[in-house]
């Protein structure tokens, strides 16, 4: 029996949305706060700028952000 792979080409991950870049998972921000939606924004400017360090400072901004964190036991 064949092995299938999976693969996915660049227009399928686009389709994926803003919290999958480069098959990585990145935190989302939460919409309304002061810290995560300035943050998400420069993300974005930094990705298409091609300043990937700045990318992954901003993801550990985001994920180090609080949010959610009261609901946890």
């Amino acid at each position: 029996m064949a092995e299938r792979t999976a693969s996915a080409s660049p227009d399928d991950v686009a389709d994926l949305g803003p919290a999958l870049a480069g098959s990585q998972l990145e935190p989302v921000p939460v919409q309304g706060c002061n810290v995560c939606d300035p943050c998400g924004r420069e993300r974005e400017v930094a990705r298409r700028a091609g300043r990937s360090l700045e990318v992954r400072s901003l993801n550990g901004v985001i994920a180090g952000h609080p949010h959610g964190r009261e609901l946890r036991g």
